[in-house]
């Protein structure tokens, strides 16, 4: 009997065999009947030893979807590390479902926790075979669940984290199911470090695939720039290595639309050396300093330097109205810092806390106190052009206040708007990769976070219309895919390059397996 389904192997081989020519006959006249799986050379049908003839008692009485033995027998296939989660196992099924933002929060069929990207192959090919749809969860960060699913099977790379610091090299190796800080603290023990966001606890696979601004973009670019070659399971079941020397146009494509294209087990990171300590904190201003900051912000950004970074929040401060949080980022020694933010130093603040710091410390600051967030949470995308408006400012203020007095439970709303140099971002070109923005656009990430469950729809709604609003001084039909949390339309997250992904996504998933353009 088959190890995963409890199949006859002569019931699977008669399937399989490609001159077996009754099951070919049988195969035209039912065009809904899935196709057979490949192995890893891309060549050779695959035995297929996960279907149950429709038939079998065991088959009708699951309502037609797999079954609970069969998804046990299916876990004994896995590497002696994986797991496979399912309702009856309690907690540890509940707590895998858990998700950054409440939204997320999905039951799923199964949770299967890889340990490989062999058991990456294998689940693909068994959600092929019983026409199981699937997602892949890294961090789980994404707001609105696209690493979640209803009745779904969920392919969680948590287990796939391993890190290991190449200092000859300046590169990382990292698994998939990474998280930053996972990659940060390893590359920090060799005075190195990666482009990744300005929080720590977000997984590197969404982040770095779909761009990635963070603290260094400055200097070295995107994170997504920064990816020298990744290991791949694809749609067909392949288990691929995609780099500028191996399948070029799946590496074109995972560069800003990888989670259309496949699941990225591992990959080979660009490292930079970093100061042995960075300076940075934060500085709290009053919405009634909205004109000397705006002033500052655009007098210290004129200083074109690529080693400072500064994100400003905007929010709900102590006195109830939206006011400011800056929170500067110096990739150098604290002397040079201070004369690099003497702009904003010099203004009265109602909080200041800034220090000389580990570059992985500073990479903290942001987190939430637990991995997950206690609240329901949306994004949405914006964008600024440089130099920033006291108008446009005072307008997003004007916005949350109002939002603030009618809607108390949503006090926790605000947004981020990271102000970076822009010579790394516009070192490649709009179409050198799957990712398009190269311009001097400071990134915006919205992100409406309430305590009442029944307003998702609504806020979800307000977060769309205030990311408009922002972006009505900047590009308003440019979307950033991690902070549109992938809603679309694709056309506007992918850009120029959208028309090549789509032809592309024919070739690697033409029966879009993985997320649709």
């Amino acid at each position: 009997m088959c190890q995963f389904c409890g199949v006859d192997p002569a019931f699977a081989a008669y399937f399989d065999d490609p001159n077996n020519n009754q099951e070919q006959q049988q195969q035209q006249q039912d065009a809904t009947a899935p196709s057979a799986p490949v192995t890893g050379d891309g060549n050779n049908p695959a035995p297929n030893f996960f279907r149950l003839k429709p038939t079998n008692p065991r088959y009708q009485q699951a309502g037609g979807r797999i079954t609970t033995q069969q998804l046990t027998t299916f876990g004994s296939s896995l590497s002696s590390n994986a797991q496979v989660l399912m309702g009856h196992h309690g907690q540890p099924y509940t707590d895998a479902l858990q998700r950054w933002s409440k939204c997320a929060v999905k039951h799923a069929l199964a949770v299967i926790k890889v340990g490989s990207a062999e058991d990456v192959r294998k689940t693909i090919i068994m959600c092929q075979s019983h026409s199981l749809p699937f997602v892949v969860k890294c961090g789980g960060h994404s707001p609105s669940g696209q690493s979640s699913i209803e009745n779904g099977i969920v392919i969680d790379l948590s287990q796939l984290n391993q890190v290991f610091v190449k200092p000859d090299e300046k590169q990382v190796v990292a698994g998939g199911g990474a998280l930053a800080s996972h990659v940060i603290k390893a590359a920090s023990e060799y005075g190195l470090a990666c482009v990744t966001g300005s929080t720590s606890h977000v997984g590197i696979g969404g982040l770095m695939l779909h761009g990635g601004y963070g603290y260094l973009t400055g200097e070295y670019g995107l994170a997504v720039d920064n990816i020298l070659a990744a290991e791949v399971v694809t749609a067909k079941g392949q288990i691929v290595w995609a780099s500028k020397e191996e399948n070029e146009d799946l590496f074109w494509c995972i560069r800003g639309a990888g989670n259309k294209f496949g699941v990225v087990t591992k990959f080979i990171i660009q490292a930079h050396p970093v100061s042995s300590t960075v300076w940075g904190g934060s500085l709290v201003y009053t919405g009634d300093q909205l004109e000397p900051l705006v002033e500052a912000a655009n007098t210290w950004y004129a200083k074109h330097d690529v080693k400072a970074a500064a994100a400003i929040a905007i929010g709900k401060g102590a006195d109830g109205k939206a006011g400011f949080t800056v929170l500067p980022f110096y990739d150098g020694p604290e002397q040079d810092a201070m004369a690099n933010f003497e702009p904003f130093l010099k203004l009265q603040t109602a909080m200041k806390d800034v220090s000389s710091m580990p570059y992985w410390k500073i990479n903290t600051l942001c987190d939430e106190p637990n991995l997950y967030a206690d609240n329901p949470i949306r994004f949405a995308s914006a964008n600024i052009k440089p130099p920033l408006s006291v108008d446009h400012l005072r307008g997003a203020l004007e916005r949350l206040d109002t939002l603030y007095t009618n809607e108390p439970a949503a006090s926790t709303t605000g947004c981020l708007i990271l102000l970076v140099q822009p010579d790394g971002i516009m070192k490649h070109s709009r179409t050198e990769m799957a990712f398009s923005w190269r311009d001097d656009h400071f990134d915006v990430g919205v992100a409406a976070q309430f305590t009442d469950p029944a307003m998702e729809e609504k806020m979800a709604k307000w977060a769309q219309d205030f990311g408009a609003y922002l972006s009505t001084a900047g590009d308003s039909y440019r979307l950033y895919s991690n902070h549109s949390d992938f809603s679309g339309p694709a056309a506007r997250e992918l850009g120029i390059n959208y028309l090549q992904v789509s032809k592309l996504k024919q070739k690697w998933d033409p029966e879009n397996l993985f997320p649709k353009l």
